[in-house]
């Protein structure tokens, strides 16, 4: 069996790999070749361990992870674990994988997919607001599917800021990356991208910026007292998309959304944004993507990964 680590999967797969191979999965029926069960998961003060299982085609899959979201402050990862991928009809284990980079790269993919129907087709400037790894795989699937010449940059952290721009730089050196704060980044940027996990709106917005024509992409908050976008953008937007519908039970944006009178029944999943394709007209409206992940994601993502490695093939 084989152990697949960070530097081997980003040898093997790149983020538009991924936001193809989502994308696919809901334009030709994958869900007829899969099965997501609901995940395991567990609080523990602020912590959380979660399990998610999948089976697609061939293969049955398991995410065994934990986040501390405390870790931020002292420099560490606030997510770790391992991906298991085995034989869906033998059950033998094929591999097992990095689960923080999976899960780093097929939400920032998932998101991508969001900007690919949902933003502006000229859109040349982002904002990212946090900068660990979401941070980062975000920046990643933005630049896949739209032309950024101009990033925008936010963390608290100097340190991690300062990593994330020499790191962007050295990847990204056509495009200029700016040190800025929330507020530049909403008045400026055309797609907005939070990836924190912060217990009160990270985005601020007193309803005297224009958002018309505006992108939020918020992945970070997953649980019911976490919220990156306020309210006041969420009863602003003309158009919410959800990956899941989960998120109404999960993250606080979806949960106070209720209040706006948005219900699963207003706000569709990502499944119905890719089916219905690219709507040019909702592209210049005020527009916010949420995403929390489901463990479909993950396998296809493993499973791009695993045959890569035994076909050699690298990107």
């Amino acid at each position: 069996m084989h152990f697949i680590n960070d530097q081997e999967i980003r040898s093997l797969i790149s983020m538009k790999d991924i936001i193809d191979t989502i994308e696919d999965y809901y334009l030709n029926d994958g869900e007829k070749k899969s099965l997501v069960p609901e995940r395991l998961f567990i609080n523990d003060d602020d912590n959380s361990a979660l399990l998610m299982p999948s089976f697609y085609e061939d293969y049955y899959g398991a995410k065994l992870i934990g986040i501390a979201p405390g870790n931020a402050t002292i420099g560490e990862a606030t997510l770790r674990g391992i991906f298991l991928l085995n034989d869906r009809k033998t059950m033998k284990p094929l591999a097992i994988m990095d689960a923080r980079t999976i899960t780093a790269m097929r939400t920032g993919a998932v998101s991508g997919l969001g900007m690919k129907y949902l933003a502006a087709n000229d859109t040349e400037t982002i904002g990212v607001i946090g900068t660990g790894d979401q941070g980062w795989s975000h920046l990643q699937a933005a630049c896949a599917v739209r032309s950024v010449m101009r990033v925008l940059v936010y963390n608290r952290s100097k340190e991690r800021l300062d990593n994330f721009m020499e790191k962007a730089k050295g990847e990204f050196p056509t495009i200029r990356f700016e040190i800025s704060d929330p507020e530049i980044i909403v008045k400026e940027a055309q797609i907005i991208i939070t990836t924190t996990t912060s217990k009160s709106p990270v985005v601020p917005y007193d309803g005297q910026i224009e958002l018309t024509g505006k992108h939020f992409a918020g992945s970070g908050a997953f649980k019911s007292f976490m919220q990156e976008i306020p309210d006041s953008i969420i009863k602003e937007a003309d158009h919410i998309f959800a990956d899941t519908h989960a998120a109404f039970s999960e993250c606080g944006e979806m949960i106070n959304a209720r209040k706006f009178g948005h219900s699963e029944e207003t706000i569709p999943e990502l499944k119905t944004l890719v089916q219905r394709g690219e709507n040019e007209e909702m592209k210049q409206k005020i527009t916010v993507f949420k995403s929390v992940g489901i463990s479909i994601f993950d396998i296809l993502t493993a499973k791009l990964i695993y045959e890569r490695y035994q076909s050699g093939i690298t990107v």
